[in-house]
């Protein structure tokens, strides 16, 4: 018995490998048929990249735009069998780095299921006419951070975060949460260190190379509206249109109500997470960011499904990740 357990750990990621690619497949499929003007992300969004005409923020997030466009040249494919690809390939990695990061402290079971969690919660993150370049790659990238965390492999954390905030500003959150997922030791707060320097590089350098462009970032009284009083015409939409101002609320109140519930046996890798980096980008969302494109949440789904995964499993491993 304990040779054929010992077997099926061994070869459980190439066991599960065909599930989390099919994952993909269908999780792909919804986000590229939900969305009306699907092309737009390909046709219009990536060349403004290229063009240097993309607005900011948006001009600044370099990394998913030139990705895509060296896959599309790389195999010679048509630009929309080459965005599905790219979309399909982000997911995929998402779950991969979501496997790596529960299984440092659960079973493969309870890995899948946190994968799974996360496919289901996806779709809520899906309300904009068409795929933003950056929002699969920042779940992987923040969801590979938070595993570096986890594990404690700082080096490697140190280069995601480069990568990260090539891809968007919210890889400022991996800085936050790597300072509040473990003791203030000396050389955690080196690392903190070094993280908030190799964040505030990038931030700076990408708006000094590509030329700072000023806007007026503040949504809070639109998202009051869009929330509380949508106009008559709103009304006449479907019931999923007219929640959509709330699905952030959804996407991330439910985690949150299991974690809070089960408080006492979360780790402190989910206790500072759940105490300051989703309050604080919550507040940040709301005030900057349209809550009508939940997918700006996404970065939290990682650290609230390690949360529900926390209450609904016994760990195999309590050392890891503080």
């Amino acid at each position: 018995m304990t040779e054929t357990a010992g077997s099926r750990r061994a070869l459980g990621l190439l066991t599960l490998l065909p599930l989390y690619l099919v994952i993909a497949a269908a999780i792909g499929f919804v986000d590229h048929r939900v969305r009306p003007f699907g092309a737009d992300a390909y046709t219009k969004v990536i060349p403004e990249f290229v063009e240097g005409t993309a607005p900011p923020p948006g001009k600044y997030r370099i990394l998913a735009p030139f990705a895509y466009l060296h896959l599309r040249d790389a195999f010679g494919m048509q630009p929309e069998n080459a965005w599905i690809l790219f979309r399909w390939l982000g997911l995929v990695a998402s779950l991969l780095a979501g496997h790596l990061l529960y299984r440092t402290w659960f079973s493969e079971g309870a890995a899948v299921l946190g994968n799974v969690l996360t496919a289901v919660l996806l779709p809520l993150t899906f309300t904009n006419g068409y795929g933003i370049p950056d929002h699969f790659t920042e779940l992987f990238l923040f969801t590979l951070g938070c595993a570096c965390i986890a594990r404690s492999w700082m080096p490697g954390f140190l280069v995601v975060l480069l990568f990260a905030g090539l891809n968007r500003e919210t890889s400022f959150l991996l800085v936050m949460l790597l300072a509040v997922a473990g003791p203030l030791t000396r050389q955690r707060l080196i690392w903190i260190g070094a993280a908030a320097a190799i964040w505030a590089a990038v931030y700076v350098g990408l708006r000094w190379w590509l030329g700072f462009s000023p806007y007026n970032p503040v949504e809070l009284t639109n998202n009051i509206g869009r929330m509380f009083s949508w106009p008559v015409e709103a009304w006449q939409r479907d019931l999923f249109y007219r929640a959509f101002g709330w699905f952030f609320v959804a996407l991330i109140g439910a985690p949150l109500v299991i974690i809070v519930r089960t408080w006492a046996s979360q780790p402190r890798f989910v206790r500072g997470a759940v105490a300051v980096v989703v309050p604080v980008f919550v507040a940040i969302g709301v005030t900057f960011s349209s809550v009508m494109e939940p997918r700006i949440f996404t970065p939290l789904i990682p650290l609230l499904v390690t949360g529900v995964l926390f209450a609904l499993f016994t760990p195999e491993r309590s050392d890891a990740a503080a």
